[in-house]
């Protein structure tokens, strides 16, 4: 029964797909933050987001050219590392942590980036985004607890980090006062719902994507108006928190459990790297503690130079984004993609600081973002080459025309 239902759900996928290319995108964005394991076994596991990912490859190939943007070289570094790394302390779970990045780093860009043809078709998946992170927040609110629908409260957390960012850019963007003041009033919801998380992570992440939306935008009125509205919500908010619950949110004491088994993963893994500095212990140590510090677990996996190759990843994707945004209205739809493409990956690379970062849902929302960002930069280009063309035709015809004349 469970096999016929697969089938059925591969065939409608690929259909409506094929058909509404922007729903498919929908489907994978919308479906991120649920977490759960619906493989049947194996050693390779997966939630529903992942499997639509993988769904939509065949779509991509079948019906649009394959896109790679300024990230393509340092990622294939990154992942050459990561290999020569792997290769020489092979572990039971390095196959899977591959193919977790490679599914991410890879496949959601690729997709992200190639699949549609119009900037306006992204929006299906962001609105998408925004709505689940609405249903979440409410849950949230209701329960006064993280741990709702069998998610942990920093998957959660984290999901809604991101509904905020992708709600806020929404509400920068949007022109019309009546859906501004509807994307407020979700905004406001989705901010409760990550506050009664209690994931400071999650918090951190947001104010950092947060942030990057504003160094962008450079519209620091809005940001006045929108903490206007938000700070005395925030402040609400707490005030509704139980004293314990308020306690927690303010201890950062090396004796609370949560900040010591952050303190004890990245000793830990610093002992890893320093048993091999330049090589690492190979990709998939991750699985066997509790790696909630990015950039010590990537020296403990991939030595120093899979280090640099990672930041090199986010430094050549953030200057790719800065580059593309200066050629941008900001009522443009494309500077909303390349803005959120860019705000979502700080977001995430701070997050992972201090809390997993190899970890399905919001690195999948994060990546798909900067596949996004990475279709506005082609279709930046395209729209300069395409000005410079028509100036040296006007340069070309001009003289001829008062020859005539």
């Amino acid at each position: 029964m469970i096999y016929a239902f697969a089938i059925a759900y591969v065939l409608l996928f690929w259909f409506v797909g094929w058909r509404w290319p922007k729903i498919a995108l929908l489907l994978i964005f919308a479906s991120a933050p649920f977490q759960y394991d619906i493989s049947t076994g194996g050693p390779v596991r997966f939630s529903i987001a992942e499997l639509n990912l993988l769904l939509t490859v065949p779509l991509l190939l079948a019906r649009r050219p394959v896109l790679f943007g300024p990230t393509k070289w340092p990622m294939v570094a990154y992942f050459g590392i990561s290999l020569v790394s792997t290769l020489a302390h092979w572990r039971a779970s390095s196959l899977v942590s591959l193919i977790q990045m490679a599914l991410y780093l890879l496949v959601a860009v690729t997709v992200f980036t190639s699949f549609v043809k119009n900037a306006r078709d992204y929006r299906y998946a962001l609105i998408g985004s925004v709505i689940v992170g609405v249903v979440l927040s409410v849950a949230v609110v209701v329960t006064r607890s993280g741990y709702v629908f069998n998610l942990h409260k920093n998957g959660v957390g984290s999901s809604l980090a991101s509904a905020v960012i992708i709600g806020a850019e929404l509400w920068f963007a949007e022109t019309s006062a009546a859906k501004r003041n509807l994307l407020a009033a979700m905004l406001a919801v989705v901010v409760c719902g990550l506050f009664f998380t209690l994931s400071r992570g999650a918090w951190m992440g947001a104010c950092a994507g947060l942030f990057a939306l504003l160094t962008l935008r450079r519209q620091f009125k809005l940001l006045i108006r929108l903490a206007a509205v938000l700070l005395p919500l925030i402040a609400i908010c707490w005030q509704l928190l139980p004293e314990q619950s308020q306690k927690y949110a303010t201890g950062f004491s090396r004796e609370n459990y949560n900040i010591k088994l952050r303190l004890d993963s990245i000793e830990f893994a610093r002992l890893h790297f320093e048993e091999s500095p330049l090589l690492g212990v190979g990709v998939g140590l991750r699985k066997e503690y509790d790696a909630t510090n990015l950039v010590w677990l990537t020296l403990a996996e991939t030595g120093v130079p899979g280090l640099l190759a990672l930041l090199t990843v986010h430094g050549s994707f953030v200057a790719m984004v800065w580059k593309t945004q200066k050629h941008l209205a900001h009522s443009d739809m494309v500077f909303s993609l390349v803005a959120l493409g860019g705000a979502l990956v700080v977001s995430k690379f701070i997050h992972g600081m201090v809390d997993h970062y190899w970890s399905r849902g919001p690195i999948m929302v994060a990546w798909a973002a900067a596949g996004m960002a990475t279709h506005g930069y082609f279709v930046t280009r395209q729209r300069i080459a395409s000005a410079r063309a028509t100036r040296n035709v006007q340069r070309w015809i001009r003289p001829t025309t008062e020859v005539v004349a």
